[in-house]
């Protein structure tokens, strides 16, 4: 039986190996590329020549092959027949041409027909042999997922809402992605061979190429650019402006994508102003509750005035002074830059200025010192915190302060922990020995036991060189 008439016959090797089909005319040929690639792990299919190859292909449909190893001379045709069917398999078999000493001219050849290698029959042939077919292996896995992504990236552009146009190194527009007509009002075929800056609103034009020149290869930088529609509207557009170099034997090719941002920002603005009027409508409202409360105290002011002095005119004095705590919030509130949260040293300075000028006592007379760490404090804090200490600083200046004599008060409020510690102290006149915060019937006492419950702590009184006392708050 000659060689062109013998059937192909099929080894198997190890699970999991790849499948090659050898096309060699000369049996001892054959023979031992079949054992060595055997010992590699390959599963070899013979064919004698190009009909038998070009009919293993055709049986291949089912169960393809992952490369050819191709004689170049065969008896009975040429070998491209067989190459040429091996690289229009689905999937397309990668072929290796075997060739002779003399046969570089037709190497060169093979590789120009998109043949993935050759190998020459020498005498390290054998041994080079699984090495050449791995690399062609691995080739066609990298090939198969490049044309995979190659698929996938026209679709992928095609349906993004951000408009891709790439331009060649002197900016001549040779693609945009179909968004372009939803986005600049035309058809990219339209804008294709025109200048890149065409996109681009007039006053950008110089921005964008500045950008450019300060790229280097490969390299890519954001800009916000501004958009010229068709009908003369311009759009604002969050760009990225890129150099890219495809591959070493390729030129430099621009990428602008543009996403569209104008109703983003239309948004933004109609946010902005609404916050803006919310803003000026809460200044306003609590300047009205200042002046508001200021009306309540000029009415308590004007009744006291008709009471002679005793508890009663110091119970309405009282609350004069608890009105102002208020109302000081609230104006100190409305004139912060942030309506979040005031001031606290200089709510506090305030206060003591208006407890001060509420007293018979002469400015200076009592010294305020002040060591406050700037916490922040929301109206729903502020009032019941401003209420208490009006009521400490208060009771300095009636009990601790009843002669004419100076004094201090010292206030400190500072962060420690998860707690906020507030320390009122005076160098006035000292507790009473009996005194008892629980059986105490002040009013003010009452009210400031209150008010340190609901920020989250309770009044401690301790004798210092006057009078001291101390909270702790769980909720400032």
């Amino acid at each position: 039986m000659t060689a062109a008439s013998r059937p192909a016959a099929p080894i198997t090797a190890p699970p999991g190996a790849g499948r090659v089909l050898v096309v060699e005319d000369d049996t001892g040929t054959a023979e031992l590329v079949r054992r060595t690639l055997v010992r590699a792990g390959y599963t070899v299919q013979i064919a004698g020549g190009v009909e038998q190859g070009l009919a293993a292909l055709r049986q291949s449909e089912t169960a393809g092959f992952d490369a050819l190893l191709l004689d170049y001379r065969l008896p009975d045709g040429e070998p491209w027949t067989v190459a040429d069917a091996a690289l229009a398999c689905v999937p397309e078999v990668p072929v290796v041409f075997v060739t002779g000493m003399g046969d570089e001219l037709v190497a060169i050849e093979a590789l120009h027909r998109g043949v993935a290698d050759y190998v020459k029959k020498d005498d390290g042939f054998w041994k080079r042999l699984p090495g050449v077919l791995e690399r062609v292996a691995l080739n066609r896995l990298i090939k198969g997922r490049l044309d995979q992504t190659s698929a996938m990236m026209p679709a992928v552009v095609e349906h993004l809402r951000d408009l891709v146009a790439i331009s060649n190194s002197d900016g001549t527009l040779v693609y945009l992605s179909p968004v372009c007509y939803n986005l600049l009002g035309c058809q990219a075929e339209e804008l294709i061979g025109h200048s890149w800056l065409e996109i681009v609103a007039p006053e950008d034009r110089d921005q964008l190429l500045m950008t450019y020149e300060t790229l280097g290869e490969n390299g890519s930088l954001p800009i916000n650019l501004r958009c010229l529609h068709k009908n003369g509207s311009l759009a604002l557009m969050e760009a990225r402006v890129s150099r890219i170099k495809f591959a070493s034997l390729l030129p430099v090719m621009i990428v602008l994508t543009l996403h569209d941002v104008t109703e983003q920002r239309e948004y933004e603005q109609r946010m902005e102003a609404a916050l803006r009027e919310k803003d000026l409508l809460l200044r306003e409202i609590h300047h009205r509750v200042k002046n508001n409360l200021q009306v309540v105290q000029s009415l308590l002011k004007m009744r006291a005035r008709l009471l002679p002095k005793g508890e009663t005119r110091d119970a309405i004095e009282s609350t004069i002074q608890r009105v102002f705590a208020m109302s000081l919030a609230h104006e100190h509130l409305y004139r912060m830059k942030s309506l979040e949260h005031l001031s606290l040293s200089a709510y506090l300075r305030d206060l003591f200025k208006g407890v001060e000028a509420s007293s018979s006592r002469r400015p200076g007379q009592i010294e305020f010192r002040l060591n406050a760490d700037e916490i922040p404090l929301t109206m729903d804090l502020a009032i019941p915190f401003g209420l208490l200490a009006n009521e400490l600083i208060s009771n300095c200046f009636k009990h601790g302060f009843q002669d004419d004599r100076r004094g201090v008060i010292e206030l400190s409020i500072h962060r420690i922990g998860a707690i906020v510690r507030l320390v009122v102290e005076d160098d006035g006149a000292s507790l009473p020995d009996n005194f008892n915060l629980a059986a105490c019937n002040s009013m003010g006492l009452k009210l400031a036991q209150s008010l340190a419950h609901q920020l989250g702590g309770a009044l401690l009184f301790t004798q210092g060189k006057g009078c001291r006392v101390q909270a702790d708050f769980a909720r400032l």
